[in-house]
């Protein structure tokens, strides 16, 4: 199975792992990494280096971040392994609700990929979707 870790600003990640759960029930090899004002950056590498060994099984760890260019995504952006480790910005609620449902079987490649169709496919303006 593949790990997810959410790494974000704050604990968006961690409120929105709560959020995936109260909808679908526990979910299995899943955590996140707050950054704050208050963890220095070489804290933040070893939190994120641990939390990568405890989620990896063998097929490798999805590290999702808030946004492009944010901290969560710069200091990320070093564990970057082909076929080990993928970093994917721009986490939503709906997109990690299809991941975190579908892991067993699919490469970390394809489970990337269906993140980022995910996140898009969801954001949707709900004024031209009822009018339409």
């Amino acid at each position: 199975m593949i790990g997810i870790l959410i790494v974000s600003h704050c604990d968006i990640g961690k409120e929105l792992i709560n959020a995936a759960e109260l909808i679908m029930g526990h979910i299995e090899s899943i955590d996140s990494v707050s950054i704050t004002q208050s963890i220095e950056s070489k804290e933040l590498l070893k939190m994120i280096s641990q939390k990568i060994k405890e989620l990896d099984k063998g097929d490798g760890v999805l590290i999702l971040t808030d946004m492009f260019g944010g901290t969560p995504c710069n200091i990320s952006l070093p564990f970057l392994e082909k076929e080990k480790v993928e970093v994917l910005a721009g986490v939503n609620l709906p997109m990690l609700i299809e991941i975190a449902k579908d892991r067993e079987g699919v490469s970390l490649e394809e489970l990337s990929k269906k993140a980022a169709v995910a996140g898009k496919n969801s954001i949707t303006l709900a004024g031209e979707l009822l009018s339409s």
